[in-house]
């Protein structure tokens, strides 16, 4: 996964509007001021979690990505927030956000879901107890809020807001915030709304200037998409796939329009196996549902597509050395 450095810069806003230090922040998280100053610097998800992490220590907000979402500015989100901004429906601001989220994050897109009448804007991977999750979600979803009350006015709530973690100490101020229509310990972090909204539209709709910042995007996006490695694009597919279901070779090479054979090449030459981002991709999802734990270890199993319990302990001991519940022993103390 790769993060725009317009996030990073959004950390730092909120770190010095606390009154913390930039310095003693960007310290913490191993960035260097000129990577700051560059607008296409991008950096590394371990990078960007440290950051989240450095953010909440230096500023001792617990709240952090509750605040900074209802005080982002566009400027943040780089050129998305403006096509959502200028966006006839909300409809198309949501389309917009959807075809270029990868201008801002690589390989955590977000995705909108069908639901009858109802329509969930879901973010799949801020599943988990950890801080960076908590903050990111806060983050994510008091920011798409905002965009719900600029085509539907303040008086509209959505229907449900989802987090996939346990309450925090904080709780109350997620209340203020989403109004009561907060729930915690989902299967998934995601806002609900009726599905009509889609269709309401805006005053500042911009016809002209929507197309222009559609041009910009489509060149932003190509740059980004030119540094992405093969295994970070297979990795995406797989990541919009349920983990039971992972798609073949085959059927990921034709997603990508090229051949199955042209797709093991090109992985062969970074250095990876497509079975091993199989494995990397099932790996992942049992740690987030173990760490969730909503699940039992047996229903893990099954919800990834083990014949039995005990293979996936077999499965598991090779991924990380450790049993199912030793693994969550060690995440959460």
């Amino acid at each position: 996964m790769q993060v725009a450095i317009s996030l990073v810069r959004a950390l730092i806003s909120a770190v010095e509007r606390a009154g913390a230090s930039r310095h003693q922040f960007l310290a913490l998280t191993g960035i260097d001021g000129a990577t700051v100053e560059r607008d296409d610097a991008r950096v590394d998800l371990t990078t960007y979690v440290r950051a989240l992490e450095a953010a909440i220590e230096v500023t001792g907000d617990p709240a952090l990505g509750l605040h900074l979402g209802q005080r982002a500015s566009a400027s943040m989100y780089h050129v998305v927030a403006h096509l959502a901004e200028t966006a006839k429906t909300l409809g198309d601001a949501i389309d917009a956000i959807l075809r270029y989220s990868g201008i801002l994050a690589v390989g955590f897109e977000p995705c909108l879901v069908d639901q009858r009448a109802l329509v969930a804007w879901r973010l799949p991977y801020l599943v988990g107890e950890s801080g960076a999750v908590r903050l990111t979600a806060e983050f994510a979803l008091s920011g798409f809020m905002r965009l719900l009350r600029q085509y539907l006015g303040d008086l509209a709530w959505p229907t449900q807001v989802c987090f996939a973690y346990r309450a925090p100490a904080h709780a109350l101020e997620y209340q203020r915030v989403f109004g009561g229509r907060e729930c915690f310990e989902q299967p998934f972090t995601e806002i609900k709304f009726p599905r009509a909204w889609l269709d309401r539209s805006q005053l500042y709709a911009n016809g002209d200037l929507y197309r222009l910042l559609v041009a910009h995007a489509d060149v932003e996006l190509s740059r980004v998409a030119n540094g992405i490695s093969m295994v970070q694009r297979v990795e995406q597919v797989l990541a919009s796939n349920q983990p039971r279901e992972l798609p073949t070779m085959q059927a990921v090479a034709r997603s990508l329009d090229i051949s199955a054979r042209t797709l093991a090449r090109k992985l062969q030459a970074e250095g990876v196996a497509y079975a091993q981002l199989i494995e990397n991709r099932r790996a992942s999802a049992a740690k987030c549902m173990l760490v969730a734990g909503r699940l039992t270890i047996q229903e893990v199993a099954n919800a990834l597509g083990f014949a039995d319990t005990p293979a996936f302990h077999k499965a598991f001991r090779r991924w990380t050395g450790l049993t199912p519940k030793q693994y969550v022993s060690s995440v959460i103390r």
